[in-house]
């Protein structure tokens, strides 16, 4: 009896596991990497008619595509029981540009960022900066924008065009919605990072984005910072130090202060969260 129940038991969990998991059908050409949610999980083929992922956690969940040379592609989707189809176009190849080095290449990486962009209704056309794409996706992405402002306009049958300014900050993903319902661009997610503050000595004072903060911990950490480029400044009594810095989205950007390294006394790093 106590058999049965445990058989009984385990076939009611497994089916509750999977009515709160679906599949999810890429379409797409063979050889792109393909991420769920930020994460790596394979490389599309002809075989499978792009990728074909089994038991995908419900709720809201992004699919990147991505081939070396080509501007990534994004799609918002959302998982339910039922089996759902994702559809990617051809990719943009990425437009060539020449440095004289590495690190100025890094340096105007640094100074870009990529827009998301979502409406209601989905179908539309979007216009940023005179440029023109027809939205069929739940998202559309357009990557390497301009740190500074940009004007965007929304436009659909049946629809007032509704227009609206986005502010790109440099290394950002900022994410905006025309909303033709209530008749207004929103922007969603502007981009956030984390600061670190690592001093010798340990007790300094940091100025940074109008803040004044005492440093007597090893490290000083502030968070949720929006992205952007920031002033920030360490000082002891008789000496200061002050730098350009960059708030990454999502990343942590390190600042290592030794006031008694004459050669380099401020050294910025940027790390993933």
């Amino acid at each position: 009896m106590n058999c049965a129940r445990l058989i009984c038991m385990v076939f009611v969990m497994s089916v509750a596991a999977l009515s709160v998991a679906g599949d999810i059908q890429v379409f797409c050409s063979p050889g792109l990497r393909v991420y769920l949610d930020n994460e790596f999980i394979g490389t599309s083929s002809a075989k499978e008619d792009g990728l074909f992922l089994m038991s995908v956690a419900n709720g809201s969940r992004t699919i990147r595509v991505e081939k070396d040379g080509f501007v990534p592609q994004r799609i918002q989707i959302e998982v339910s029981k039922f089996p759902i189809e994702v559809t990617v176009g051809d990719l943009s190849p990425e437009p060539v540009v020449h440095y004289k080095n590495p690190a100025e290449a890094e340096t105007v990486k640094q100074l870009v960022g990529n827009l998301v962009i979502t409406s209601a209704p989905q179908n539309c056309v979007v216009e940023i900066d005179g440029r023109s794409e027809t939205k069929t996706t739940p998202q559309l992405s357009i990557d390497g924008l301009a740190a500074g402002e940009h004007t965007i306009s929304f436009s659909k049958s049946g629809y007032d065009p509704i227009s609206g300014v986005v502010t790109i900050q440099p290394g950002a993903e900022v994410t905006v919605r025309g909303n033709f319902k209530a008749g207004r661009v929103e922007t969603i997610h502007e981009g956030k990072g984390s600061l670190r503050v690592i001093s010798t000595p340990m007790r300094c004072t940091v100025r940074f984005s109008g803040m004044m903060r005492q440093k007597s911990h090893p490290k000083l950490n502030l968070t949720f910072i929006p992205a952007g480029e920031y002033s920030i400044a360490v000082s002891i009594p008789g000496r200061e130090l002050s730098e350009k810095i960059l708030i990454l989205d999502r990343q942590r950007t390190i600042v290592e202060v030794d006031f008694s390294n004459s050669d380099e006394p401020i050294v910025v790093s940027y790390v993933p969260f």
